[in-house]
């Protein structure tokens, strides 16, 4: 979780993650905490914001979407 990865998050933002995380899975949720960190660490934020897990959210697609994309790109 947050304090495994010492990533500080603000609340908004775990309320996302968590969302996301019931939709998907907790291995997908988790690997969002790093990359989002990594983004927030990026634009010299202190703490993780709702706008950083979106960003990842749109670049690292969970297995349902990668399934489903890869069918759209197929038809």
């Amino acid at each position: 979780s947050c304090e495994e990865e010492d990533v500080e998050m603000t609340e908004d933002a775990f309320s996302v993650l968590t969302r996301i995380g019931l939709e998907t899975s907790l291995r997908y949720a988790m690997q969002l905490i790093s990359a989002a960190s990594l983004v927030a660490r990026r634009r010299k934020g202190g703490e993780v914001q709702v706008e950083d897990i979106k960003r990842v959210y749109s670049l690292f697609l969970d297995e349902s979407r990668s399934t489903q994309y890869m069918r759209e790109f197929q038809e």
